[in-house]
């Protein structure tokens, strides 16, 4: 793996967390422009998304802990990054996930694929 420039690994971080702020999590024009067409997602729980399921997500409360815990992204090849993190719920002590992404680079970062792992903290 390859050292991203500390723009495109803050620009990352930037989106990921955008992930988790209610006010771009369930603006579906901004989701639409983020989420790459091929999105896959495998949630903590196991279930799989598909990109029209993730647009179609109702909004909720969304309970994390901000600075993502552990943030890291790095390059896996040109236009390609991967990124990793802990999410830890504000106030429930069970439902911490480890968390990778995959986001590529077309002229604009997109997410491609996100996986959750239940995880003990």
């Amino acid at each position: 793996m390859m050292e991203l420039a500390h723009d495109e690994a803050l620009t990352l971080q930037a989106m990921e967390e955008a992930m988790w702020r209610p006010e771009t999590r369930f603006d579906r024009r901004y989701m639409e422009a983020i989420l790459a067409e091929n999105f896959h997602e495998v949630g903590q729980s196991g279930r799989t998304y598909s990109r029209e399921d993730t647009l179609d997500l109702r909004p909720i409360e969304i309970d994390i802990q901000f600075p993502l815990l552990g943030f890291s992204a790095v390059a896996i090849c040109e236009d390609v990054a991967l990124v990793s993190y802990t999410s830890i719920p504000v106030r429930s002590p069970r439902g911490a996930a480890h968390r990778t992404s995959v986001w590529t680079n077309d002229g604009r970062w997109k997410l491609r694929f996100h996986q959750a792992t239940p995880a003990e903290v």
